[in-house]
């Protein structure tokens, strides 16, 4: 039996190399177990060697696509940088950059709201998935003088009909708040899924993004394994509001 959060066994370590290699995951495999993502900074310009850097795409400030919010949203005011609450799974920081979609310029003292499903699948908070009163992956996040947020979270799981995808509510201004979803590249939750635990017990996912209702490919995110070779991912993209 696997040990949780350890890497599957039985899979052919060759194939899951040249996996790695092509899309740069090969640092996922450096080590054993899942270490955790480093804090990111709390103010300032990233550093150019900093790994958030390959999460945020540049070129043409992209415009966030409204999405629907859900059956699963908590108005719980959550305002903490790690909502994991001991949620296993493989640990990722998601980062957020929030600018205005007309001049590209970051918004200081923006609000984003995240919540999302754990490794199984399962939303917190509510009695039809037997977790009432429970508040774990979902927090609050006010961006700092560059535009930038920091949640410290796991890769989200998958549920039937739905992709893989994190929810976001992003307020740039008082009264104003714009709702949508974060979604990966099909290959990442494939790669990721049958290699760790506890996603391995339930397999891959029943939906590609191409047969999810909701998918948007302009709300595609970015990622970025841990340099340093240990087991975590950097996720996120910028978000013109």
């Amino acid at each position: 039996m696997n040990e949780p959060n350890s890497p599957a066994a039985g899979l052919p370590r060759r194939e899951l190399l040249l996996g790695a290699g092509a899309t740069g995951l090969g640092a996922l495999l450096a080590r054993p177990t899942l270490a955790g993502p480093a804090p990111g900074p709390a103010l300032g310009p990233l550093a150019p060697t900093h790994p958030a850097r390959r999460v945020l795409r540049g070129g043409a400030c992209p415009m966030l696509v409204e999405q629907i919010e859900g059956p699963f949203y908590l108005d719980l005011g959550l305002v903490r940088q790690d909502i994991t609450e001991g949620q296993p799974g493989l640990p990722t920081t998601l980062i957020f950059l929030v600018v205005d979609r007309d001049t590209c310029q970051p918004i200081p003292g923006a609000i984003v709201d995240v919540w999302h499903n754990n490794a199984l699948g399962q939303y917190s908070g509510f009695p039809v998935k037997g977790t009432t009163g429970e508040t774990w992956l979902r927090g609050i996040q006010i961006a700092d003088a560059s535009g930038l947020v920091f949640f410290q979270s796991v890769f989200p799981g998958w549920y039937a009909g739905r992709t893989t995808h994190i929810h976001l509510k992003v307020r740039p201004t008082p009264g104003v708040v714009a709702t949508t979803q974060m979604y990966f590249d099909d290959f990442l939750p494939n790669f990721l899924y049958p290699l760790f635990q506890p996603y391995a017990q339930k397999g891959l996912k029943d939906t590609s993004n191409a047969q999810d209702a909701f998918y948007s490919p302009q709300m595609k995110g970015s990622f970025a394994a841990n340099p340093d070779g240990s087991v975590s991912l950097w996720a996120g993209m910028i978000l013109g509001v």
